[in-house]
């Protein structure tokens, strides 16, 4: 579990300097029937599948807070029909249009829960669709009721940022607001490039492990199938030191590649990552470690890293913030 919080001074967090509602959407002939290349995943196997819109979707469920966010972005709030895992914070200038969203659970939302809202659409993070307590159901069975998937592009294995503008493209196709989706994706692609800049005096690569701390043991998490949030790290100047890992990290193995960033999550209803950091510098089997000699243990928002959405702009450019305070100034 991980995350950031705040962006660029210059700019709001959507990269836009303001949330306007989308203009209305026409069915027309023109943009639909919309074939949609998707994913089904069934025990961890992605495989393609086509997703056919004859309208724009009108019920939405939102399998979690960044999707619902997006959707807010492009001014599509009054689309959705309910939104589940609210594990980070709304930024202020949404939280009004936040708000009207029914919350079908804080936590994760089982298929029930999900068919209650009677949806046209369910969509968001990938692993979510899963027939278990916690997911909206697979794929394949939400699509045999008659409701459509979307599967964002982030989540799957071997994605990049490019992934996060292909789904706000394919979304705004799906609903017919091509404007307001390429006026955002210019947004994110702008502040992209503000980052870039102020960084590009920064020469040095320094690796980091996300870790968790839990009744006195210090958990590594590898990250390997987590490439889009690793691709956005890279943005500054970070790269994973496990990201060719397989298995689980040991604490001998996190001691022995020693990265020079250690990240640790908050997120919303989990242990004070304040807490946890200063019970790792206190640890004595990880006094070599780079990351607590120099004190570099920083705090990430879990729904900016894991929500797979533009909110991980948000986070890095926090994450940078701190780790090179002269140079984002």
């Amino acid at each position: 579990m991980v995350a950031g919080v705040t962006g660029c001074a210059t700019k709001s967090p959507s990269g836009n300097t303001k949330n306007e509602p989308a203009k209305e959407q026409i069915n027309d002939s023109a943009a639909y029937p919309l074939t949609v290349s998707n994913y089904s995943i069934n025990d961890g196997v992605w495989t393609a599948k086509e997703q056919v819109f004859q309208a724009a979707p009108s019920r939405v469920v939102a399998n979690n807070q960044s999707t619902a966010e997006l959707l807010i972005r492009l001014g599509l709030t009054d689309s959705m029909v309910g939104v589940a895992a609210l594990y980070g914070e709304t930024e202020e200038d949404i939280a009004k249009e936040f708000a009207k969203i029914p919350v079908l659970n804080q936590e994760y939302v089982g298929k029930e829960i999900t068919l209650g809202a009677n949806p046209d659409l369910v969509m968001g993070r990938g692993d979510l669709f899963a027939n278990s307590e916690w997911g909206v159901g697979t794929v394949d069975e939400l699509n045999s009721l008659g409701v459509h998937t979307y599967i964002f592009n982030t989540c799957k294995r071997g994605a990049t940022l490019d992934a996060l503008f292909q789904d706000i493209e394919e979304i705004g196709k799906i609903f017919n607001v091509q404007d307001n989706a390429t006026t955002f994706a210019d947004g994110l692609h702008t502040r992209i490039d503000q980052l870039t800049k102020k960084l590009s005096g920064t020469e040095k690569t320094l690796t980091f492990s996300s870790v968790s701390y839990s009744d006195g043991t210090v958990t590594a998490y590898a990250g390997t199938s987590d490439t889009f949030q690793n691709d956005a790290l890279n943005l500054i100047k970070l790269d994973n030191a496990f990201k060719d890992a397989s298995g689980e990290i040991t604490l001998e193995q996190l001691i022995s590649t020693n990265p020079d960033i250690l990240l640790i999550s908050r997120y919303a209803g989990g242990p004070s990552p304040e807490e946890s950091i200063e019970s790792i510098y206190n640890m004595p089997s990880l006094q070599s470690l780079t990351a607590v000699k120099n004190r570099q243990i920083y705090i990430i928002d879990f729904s900016h890293f894991w929500g797979y959405s533009y909110q991980i702009l948000d986070g890095v450019e926090r994450l940078a913030s701190e780790i090179y305070p002269e140079q984002m100034k």
